[in-house]
């Protein structure tokens, strides 16, 4: 079993969000399906529930869809940004300068750091 994945129920009728599991049921349902997910995707179907939406709304797999759509379009568009162009001149970088805003490890970090800020914030309120 992989750490990082888990299966979402999801209802056939209205395509909601009802619950998540570890491994992936065996047992055959006409009323629900198994999408297998990320942690990562997990988290953020939570925090737009707890965030975003109001009282009594869910995610749906179209909100699934549409967050894996804008993973990969970013992702596209960090790899094209990267490349470098063999007709653009070499910058000179100082090594003593820290650049941390171009590290994407940096970058994934602190939106982390900042949406569980967020996720304290909006519970401490309750």
């Amino acid at each position: 079993m992989n750490n990082n994945t888990v299966w979402l129920e999801i209802d056939k009728t209205n395509q909601a969000v009802l619950s998540y599991f570890l491994e992936q049921p065996t047992a055959p349902s006409n009323k629900v399906e198994y999408v297998q997910v990320t942690s990562d995707e997990l988290l953020y179907l939570t925090v737009l529930e707890d965030v975003i939406f109001g009282p009594g709304m869910v995610a749906t797999l179209g909100d699934l869809e549409t967050h894996r759509a804008r993973v990969i379009a970013a992702k596209k568009a960090s790899v094209i940004t990267a490349k470098p162009t063999s007709n653009a001149p070499q910058q000179h970088q100082n090594p003593n300068s820290s650049n941390s805003n171009n590290n994407p490890q940096t970058t994934k970090d602190n939106a982390k750091a900042s949406l569980i800020a967020a996720m304290r914030n909006h519970r401490s309120r309750k």
